[in-house]
């Protein structure tokens, strides 16, 4: 019983607990719902499968207690969590989400019932929520740089760190347990069972904390999300995020009466300018592209120096959401609310989820679901401005008292261990960070032929829906390309578990990339990856009526000659807008040299697209090859005409639910 209590139930044990529990719950809501846009959505045709959904309306269970929740209860729930997350990245197909909605489902009703359990404890717990909270996020964004954007806690040997800190959580959690049940826990105010403040008191605060949870997951869990808004520097920008969560939990714990400085309209000033630079972070890099097909081609503006100081001003501002996350917490449990005030609040929590599941994915697919999904086109900027807003309106429901710290006091050990705990962290997304970044270093002195691939990933998953990027990653190095065009291939979002598949490639394949259009103009997506130094890289955009067409260019020197590449995925709901596209995308290589022209053009060898094509002075690589055209195949390289093509070959899909196609030309 005293190792219980001086490790299981100590100074530190539920910063230790939250931290694992909170990241837990940022995986699994980020998987969730990745798989469910795989089953459900991915086609623009929502099934059954979107019924996973309900996974987040698990508070509604907390309605059916009306003085308290049963402590077995919160162990059980807690157990759940831990347990559901560590089996996940075992199961494939729709078991991920189930298991990954018992996790999260579990979260919803653990953590409203043990800010219910914990009355009377407001000041130390609602401080260990906010630390626990940004060392979530900091172990999130050690794991994923550490594989390369991939999370490496849930995927192959490296398992075994979460399965590590799950035991250890789970063993904290039993010793709450024990803690709870022998009566120990210290009470210096009378108890109360419930609150006389409003539901609708509980509710503001309540989406105040989902609205940090919506902004983590959308945004700060993987920083390559935000890399690929705005062209920044991943590294960067990792740095940047972990050194204000670095100052965050070291003045927290150092110097926690800082707090006791601010002001409320300081908070509510520091809350409205981090919603505003998260929402320009965005709103800058994005396009509001024209109805008219007249406009096109539209060559992306380039990112200029001054587009990366809202992103600055947003990193600096960040730990806001952590000292927010400290306050309503520490409010809510004052107010000592009922079971059924904080199920019913969490539930509509649940529903702005929901909400903002659609709200993030609807401009991507903003031509499929009319008439709701045309009203969203080029609104992308506004899933960042709904839970700013909503975090900035909730503090103002934070009283003036709660703003004071000056009980809590942290012994001297817990503060040494969790400093250098997050000190290791830094240095380890560090050392992660430089070790994935590629560092191409090919020869083309004796280089005779070339190898080039075209690639659409579907998102980087297979034709099951489940995620493959090491299956399709053993595709592409089978074939060894020296050039590599990439499709849909644009998951760094909450669509695609915030992953970068294009960096995973570029570091696992050791070459250098060029993502074309940024994430927040929402086309699917199209990159090139070179053995060999890429300059000039350039975006443009076609036409398009229900979906953004975006395309990706590039200048690639082997040797003495230089190749003009092209990446592109058109599509339209009509022949003639594909018509449109075509042409369109035959503009920025009319007159060029070296063309390679490639991608998953949507048309085969009997359209009106591909004659228009070969009128170009380009030649069909298959057949070049072959001598005849394929008729089935519409993934294509089209050559400058006189380029020898020595071999063609599509690799049947599988993999993807498009073939791979690679041919060898000579140099």
């Amino acid at each position: 019983m005293s190792f219980i209590k001086k490790y299981l139930v100590g100074d530190f044990s539920l910063i230790t607990l939250f931290s694992v529990i909170f990241l837990f719950f940022i995986q699994t809501l980020s998987d969730l719902m990745e798989r469910i846009y795989a089953f459900a959505l991915l086609n623009a045709e929502p099934d059954e499968n979107i019924l996973g959904l309900l996974f987040v309306l698990s508070p509604l269970i907390l309605l059916a207690f009306w003085k308290k929740i049963p402590d077995l209860a919160l162990l059980i729930t807690g157990e759940i969590i831990i347990i559901s997350r560590l089996i996940e990245p075992f199961v494939t197909g729709m078991w991920i989400y189930i298991f990954a909605g018992l996790s999260v489902g579990s979260f919803l009703i653990f953590f409203p019932g043990f800010i219910i359990r914990i009355k009377n404890k407001e000041e130390k717990t609602g401080f260990d929520f906010g630390i626990g909270l940004a060392i979530a996020v900091g172990l999130s964004i050690l794991f994923r740089t550490a594989g390369a954007t991939i999370d490496i806690s849930q995927n192959g040997w490296f398992q075994i760190i979460g399965w590590v800190i799950g035991i250890i959580a789970g063993a904290i959690l039993v010793g709450l347990f024990l803690k709870f049940k022998n009566k120990k826990i210290e009470e210096t105010k009378p108890a109360e069972e419930t609150t006389k403040a409003s539901f609708w008191k509980i509710l503001g605060l309540s989406m105040g904390i989902f609205g940090i949870f919506v902004t983590i997951w959308f945004t700060f869990m993987s920083p390559t999300v935000i890399s690929r808004w705005t062209e920044g520097s991943y590294l960067g920008i990792v740095i940047g995020i972990l050194l204000m969560l670095g100052a965050f939990v070291g003045l927290k714990l150092w110097k926690p009466d800082l707090v006791n400085k601010l002001k409320p309209w300081i908070l509510w000033v520091w809350n409205g300018l981090f919603a505003i630079s998260m929402t320009l972070t965005v709103l800058v890099h994005q396009i509001f592209f024209p109805t008219d097909s007249a406009s096109y081609p539209l060559l992306a503006p380039a990112t200029a120096w001054y587009h990366h100081i809202p992103l600055v001003v947003m990193i600096i501002l960040s730990p806001i959401l952590y000292l927010d996350f400290t306050l309503l917490t520490k409010e809510m449990i004052k107010l000592k609310p009922s079971p059924a005030k904080l199920g019913g609040s969490f539930t509509i929590g649940g529903l702005f989820i929901v909400i903002m599941l659609f709200v993030q994915t609807l401009p991507n697919i903003w031509g499929y679901l009319e008439p709701i999904s045309t009203g969203f086109r080029d609104m992308y900027w506004l899933a960042f401005f709904i839970p700013g807003l909503f975090i900035t309106l909730s503090v103002l429901l934070v009283k003036k008292t709660t703003l004071s710290f000056e009980k809590i006091t942290k012994k001297l050990n817990t503060k040494i261990v969790v400093s250098a705990f997050f000190g290791l962290v830094f240095v380890g997304t560090i050392i992660g960070g430089v070790l994935t970044e590629p560092n191409p270093n090919y020869s083309a002195t004796g280089k005779t032929s070339l190898v080039i691939m075209t690639y659409n990933l579907q998102q980087g998953v297979n034709v099951t829906g489940d995620r493959n990027y090491d299956g399709q990653l053993e595709l592409i190095r089978a074939v060894d390309p020296d050039i590599l065009g990439l499709q849909e291939c644009d998951p760094t979002r909450i669509s695609g578990g915030n992953l970068d598949v294009v960096r995973y490639f570029a570091s696992k394949l050791n070459m250098y990339s060029y993502y074309g259009p940024k994430t927040v103009t929402n086309t699917y997506g199209c990159a090139i990856l070179s053995k060999f130094p890429i300059s000039n890289p350039f975006t443009f955009f076609a036409s398009s009526d229900i979906e953004q067409v975006g395309s990706a260019q590039a200048q690639i020197t082997i040797g003495t000659t230089v190749f003009n590449v092209a990446v592109h995925h058109p599509d339209g709901d009509t022949d003639q807008i594909r018509i449109d596209q075509n042409l369109e995308m035959l503009e920025y290589v009319n007159g060029l040299s070296n063309v390679i022209f490639m991608g998953d053009f949507n048309y085969n060898s009997s359209t009106v697209m591909y004659i228009d094509t070969l009128g170009t002075s380009l030649i069909d690589s298959y057949f070049g090859a072959h001598g005849v055209a394929t008729t089935s195949n519409i993934d294509h390289i089209f050559l400058s005409s006189g380029t020898v093509v020595t071999s063609a070959q599509y690799i049947e899909e599988g993999q993807s639910d498009h073939p791979a196609y690679w041919i060898e030309i000579d140099l």
